[in-house]
């Protein structure tokens, strides 16, 4: 069966197969750990841009909500991954996006830090499982030769998030905010700031929210699970010829 597979099998039908699983795989993780680190960073952010003062924040609160976070994070790292054994990864990765990219909305409504305590612990619960769940996937799709590139990418991901937070949060505050929802544009308004009352902060974990819901239905559409376990039909043929030459004496 070997040799009848490597007879069919060539360079062109790797190349294919390698550009497949860096789209439909590669690329989900890479968005669920952008949504992920934009999620930590726009805490930071609205924290400076009024959400101290408006949630009566003082002493050591912020860094409480950050504890609360670390908590959660903490103790669902072992059960999160466990899970994975349990539960296809195109089932509770996406569960789990879709879980904190709604919480992420809701934070928008918090009127007390206590709410905030709540909401991160449970927020770092369902994130426990994107770093150390990606690399497991990424592991499982691609040879050893060609895990370097593809963790530096995923990695960078996160660091993107972190400036694309800030920035978002600079156009709430600014004028060219109006382009980014001009939908909602009202003659009067020259940003997002107190529009239909909102605050700016507010409208932040609103439109991150936003932004992370539809990666979550993008991994429950196309990511594939593991090798051993896929049943997407854009590759299932290739993955199966690509088992029986490397992993078949």
């Amino acid at each position: 069966m070997t040799s009848l597979v490597r007879s069919i099998w060539g360079e062109p039908e790797e190349r294919k197969l390698l550009f497949k699983i860096d789209f439909f795989v590669l690329s989900f993780v890479c968005l669920q750990y952008f949504s992920n680190y934009l999620d930590r960073a726009n805490l930071t952010n609205a924290y400076v841009s009024g959400m101290k003062e408006a949630l009566g924040m003082t002493g050591h609160d912020f860094n409480n909500v950050n504890s609360m976070f670390t908590v959660g994070y903490t103790i669902a790292q072992i059960p999160q991954n466990l899970l994975l054994q349990v539960i296809p990864a195109r089932i509770l990765f996406p569960v789990n996006t879709l879980i904190w990219g709604c919480l992420t909305m809701v934070t928008a409504a918090a009127t007390h830090v206590r709410h905030l305590y709540v909401i991160r612990f449970f927020q770092g619960m369902a994130e426990a499982s994107t770093f150390v769940g990606a690399h497991y996937i990424m592991g499982s799709w691609y040879k050893d030769s060609e895990l370097g590139t593809r963790g530096a990418i995923f990695s960078s991901s996160a660091q993107i998030a972190t400036i694309f937070s800030g920035v978002l949060q600079g156009f709430i505050q600014v004028p060219l905010a109006v382009f980014i929802v001009s939908w909602l544009q009202r003659p009067s308004t020259k940003n997002l700031d107190q529009l239909h009352g909102i605050a700016g902060f507010r409208w932040l974990f609103i439109i991150c929210g936003l932004i992370t819901v539809p990666i979550a239905i993008y991994g429950f559409i196309f990511f594939p699970d593991t090798p051993e376990t896929t049943t997407a039909k854009y590759f299932t043929e290739e993955v199966g010829l690509a088992f029986i030459l490397f992993c078949v004496p």
